[in-house]
């Protein structure tokens, strides 16, 4: 009964080549910015059609520890006193359920530190974004019940089209139309795809499902004190980026929204600042 769980572990920690170099090659980059993530995260858009079901696994957990890693480095940069972080799952014990945070500082003293939870939006945008909406909420109302000087964070991912038309979009969005049933999170009223499932796909935006969102998570976050509300979020940070030239966009979100990347990291920064710096 032990084994499946220690393959686990060592599938996780140290995950198999996926094929694409943007991925593999981030492994050894143990100081990888979010522009490396972007990079990498574009290619798997663009490529993930062509792996099997191992390999696609593989480089969405090395992406993920590439976000992880991308963000203790520049919240570092503000916070240089800020060493015992954790990068990858660890299972926190919320007030309503035990959780895994993707990176997480516990403090002897203090108990939870820091908590955030990294949510890319690969494929199936027009469902996917609303599923990931209600987890960061109920991630914050879990955490900040029990713990309710934790920093708490949350970064959601969106490239700014997804495909449909293929057998890979199909089943995406399959599996996130049953997540949202066993969530009971709907769907926002936003239209499905009339594009059949075939070999050939086409290129659909999703700017105007990220504004939506933005507009949603700008009163998500916020959270100044411990006597605010528990289901704000310290920080929310959402990445827009465009797949095909790798880079974020330039608009996505409002400058001022306090949801672009650097400003997120000037939000986790601060309140970490003003709870346990002495």
């Amino acid at each position: 009964m032990a084994n499946p769980p220690r393959n686990r572990r060592r599938a996780r920690d140290n995950p198999e080549p996926t094929g694409i170099d943007a991925i593999d090659r981030l492994a050894a980059d143990r100081d990888c910015s979010i522009e490396d993530y972007i990079v990498a995260v574009s290619a798997y858009v663009r490529e993930s059609h062509k792996l099997a079901a191992g390999p696609k696994k593989a480089g969405q957990i090395r992406l993920s520890n590439a976000l992880g890693r991308a963000l203790v480095r520049d919240l570092r940069q503000r916070l240089p006193h800020l060493s015992e972080v954790i990068v990858g799952e660890r299972k926190v014990s919320g007030a309503l359920r035990t959780t895994n945070a993707d990176v997480s500082e516990v403090h002897p003293l203090d108990g939870l530190r820091l908590a955030v939870e990294l949510k890319p939006v690969n494929l199936a945008v027009g469902r996917a974004i609303w599923n990931r909406f209600g987890d960061l909420r109920t991630f914050a109302v879990n955490l900040h019940l029990k713990f309710p000087f934790a920093v708490v964070g949350g970064v959601l991912v969106v490239p700014t089209y997804e495909e449909v038309g293929t057998r890979v979009a199909a089943e995406a969005e399959a599996s996130e139309d049953e997540a949202a049933e066993d969530s009971g999170i709907a769907s926002d009223g936003i239209a499905d795809s009339e594009a059949e499932p075939g070999n050939a796909g086409t290129q659909r935006p999703t700017q105007h499902l990220i504004k939506r969102a933005v507009q949603r998570l700008v009163r998500a976050g916020g959270r100044k004190s411990e006597a605010d509300g528990a289901h704000l979020l310290e920080g929310i940070a959402v990445i827009a980026y465009d797949p095909n030239t790798g880079t974020m966009d330039p608009d996505l979100p409002p400058r001022g929204s306090g949801l672009r990347w650097q400003e997120f990291v000037e939000a986790l920064s601060s309140a970490y600042e003003a709870r346990f710096e002495t």
